[in-house]
């Protein structure tokens, strides 16, 4: 039996709440970035390190236009593609290997054979603030009813400057797009987005009505206490950064910037053409894929038609991949969905 290290803490009614030997916890870092009105920019970001995976997320409601540019990232740099002049959030994720930021950090740190679990005062952990569900797409054959959006409001709104972090699963098929958060930096209240099922492409599992599942997440965990069961993570100004009451997003998928090939059906019509791509994944039903990039358009400047929408999700019976596809109505500057960063989680608790 192989040996292992760590810390393992239980609620009064005997629950694990962490775990270190099989809970992967990794460590969140935060910045912001302007862009400079170049097509291309890159970004010194010493941050991200050969382990590393970045989300870059926008700071703005701009409804059905909001938009996310297309990112990359290497040891060190981030590239943007026509961020122009805005301020952007980027979230660096660890596997939890870096060292601590300086001496006199605070902190866990535990190393069990493969799995690696770091908490600590300067970066962050993901806790999960509100969950929930709701049915959009098509209301079965012959029906002609169609509920063409998904609507959210939080429970009370989410106090961060970042935009919380949104991840969509479903009982089965999904395919969405034009996701955007409501509210402002600090005033955060809730999520819209929209369905895109098409019975040409994927059958007649798109006439009948997609069951969304979601969790919203952010670094800041909620203010209570650990109580006389489980742990605590404070800073030097006796912030809390970590309590095992916390329901925990765990990072357990890894997809990069550039993982999308050409794959699936592409979606036709009149003036219309909508590029599949595809990328690996989980295999799993109980993984949910980050929304906020990944669903939110892109914006190509000077073209007939400014903003495209990136849209997909899971093909019937098979979570072997995720398929997007990038609509391009005027023939001109087709996209890929490559650039846009997401990776998988799911609970650490039952929600």
């Amino acid at each position: 039996m192989a040996d292992l290290y760590g810390l393992r803490t239980r609620d009064a009614a005997g629950a694990v709440t962490l775990d270190t030997t099989i809970t992967p916890i990794r460590s969140l870092k935060m910045l912001q970035v302007t862009g400079n009105g170049a097509f291309d920019q890159y970004i010194s970001v010493p941050e991200i390190q050969a382990a590393s995976f970045v989300v870059v997320d926008t700071l703005r409601d701009g409804g059905e236009q909001t938009f996310s540019p297309q990112a990359w990232y290497s040891t060190g740099q981030l590239q943007l593609r026509q961020p122009q002049s805005l301020t952007w959030q980027v979230m660096v994720l660890s596997q939890g290997g870096e060292p601590f930021a300086a001496p006199g950090s605070y902190g866990i740190r535990a190393s069990n054979n493969n799995v690696r679990t770091q908490i600590d005062a300067i970066n962050k952990v993901l806790s999960i603030r509100y969950s929930g569900g709701f049915s959009i797409g098509f209301q079965g054959p012959g029906s002609g009813n169609q509920v063409q959006w998904g609507e959210v409001t939080f429970p009370a709104p989410i106090t961060t400057t970042e935009r919380p972090l949104i991840f969509l699963n479903a009982a089965d098929y999904m395919m969405v797009g034009n996701f955007y958060v409501r509210g402002a930096p600090g005033n955060w209240t809730g999520f819209r987005i929209k369905a895109f099922n098409n019975q040409a492409a994927h059958g007649t599992i798109a006439l009948y009505p997609m069951q969304i599942k979601w969790f919203c997440a952010s670094y800041m965990a909620p203010n209570t206490d650990a109580g006389i069961y489980g742990a605590s993570v404070r800073d030097a100004a006796g912030n809390r950064t970590f309590v095992t009451t916390a329901n925990l997003s765990l990072l357990n998928g890894q997809p990069a910037s550039n993982s999308f090939s050409a794959g699936g059906t592409p979606i036709t019509g009149t003036g219309y053409y909508a590029s599949p791509l595809q990328m690996g994944w989980t295999g799993s039903y109980e993984d949910y894929v980050l929304a906020n990039a990944l669903f939110s358009n892109t914006n190509i400047i000077q073209t007939t038609q400014p903003y495209r929408a990136n849209f997909g999700g899971f093909l019937s019976g098979n979570r072997s991949v995720l398929q997007m596809y990038c609509e391009n109505f005027d023939g001109q500057n087709p996209l890929s969905a490559n650039g846009r960063t997401l990776f998988a989680s799911r609970p650490m608790k039952p929600l």
